[in-house]
């Protein structure tokens, strides 16, 4: 009778305590009779011992798969910030429906949702000019805002030699989100940034249409529009909540313009 190592494979005597190699206790059970060869027993202990390092093994790569995968998503999720927020990345999503989610009752707008707002509409508007950045608006968004429902992108418009010549003003958009635009200007002169200034706008569209919602989706940076409808003021309530948006009745110096949109064209 011997006593096999469960750690080596190494041959004991019987009456052994510890391994002559590696000092590993022996326990009784492992005991063999001498009519089992010795080599097929070692064998078979580290036959095991394998089984054991390859579900260690699986173990640690399926935790490093984790890992990788974890790291993956946020890096995709970082990118996505950056270019939402810093370079302007847009992917122009509009998934608001006319007569579903938002009608037109006379000089009220009634959302789905419960709200109705009143339009006191200003004066009939026509824009002409190029759009430089855009931003789309569903009624999904976070933080809530009712007009999601009904005035589903915002356009940042240059006029006249910034529809002609955006290429002669170095400007970048910082931020565009919570119907407001950020944008930073190098400019050479005081005169260039105060032009740019005074013929830039941020222009909220509501579409008085069908047609118009149709058309929207196709809006993009650098087009140049034509948009001919009138400037509004709103004032909306429900369940004792009440909203109010200001127009402003021309076009730059930061100031805001709501446009029912009548005609939208794309040129």
């Amino acid at each position: 009778m011997v006593k096999i190592c469960s750690n080596c494979g190494t041959e004991n005597p019987d009456g052994a305590f510890w391994c002559n190699k590696c000092d590993k206790i022996l326990f009784r059970d492992q005991v063999v009779e001498q009519k089992i060869p010795v080599e097929e027993h070692r064998e078979q202990i580290l036959e095991q011992q394998g089984t054991y390092n390859s579900f260690d093994n699986f173990e640690n790569k399926s935790l490093k798969l984790f890992i990788v995968g974890f790291i993956i998503v946020i890096v995709f999720i970082c990118v996505f910030i950056y270019f939402s927020l810093f370079i302007g990345f847009d992917f122009n999503w509009i998934n608001c429906q006319f007569n579903e989610d938002f009608w037109f009752e006379e000089d009220k707008i009634i959302t789905s949702d419960g709200w109705t707002i009143t339009m006191d509409r200003v004066q009939d508007y026509t824009l002409d000019g190029r759009v430089l950045a855009l931003k789309t608006y569903n009624k999904h968004d976070s933080p809530y805002d009712p007009c999601n429902y009904f005035c589903p992108i915002d356009l940042f418009i240059g006029v006249d030699d910034v529809k002609a010549n955006p290429d002669n003003y170095d400007y970048s958009i910082r931020s565009f989100s919570n119907r407001k635009v950020f944008w930073y200007m190098t400019y050479d002169t005081i005169s260039d940034y105060n032009y740019f200034k005074s013929h830039t706008g941020n222009n909220h569209l509501i579409p008085h249409n069908e047609d118009v919602l149709n058309m929207m989706q196709n809006i993009s940076v650098y087009d140049q529009v034509l948009i001919i409808g009138g400037l509004v003021n709103l004032y909306g309530e429900r369940d004792g909540e009440t909203i109010y948006r200001s127009t402003d009745t021309h076009i730059g110096n930061y100031d805001c313009e709501a446009i029912l949109v009548d005609e939208l064209i794309i040129k």
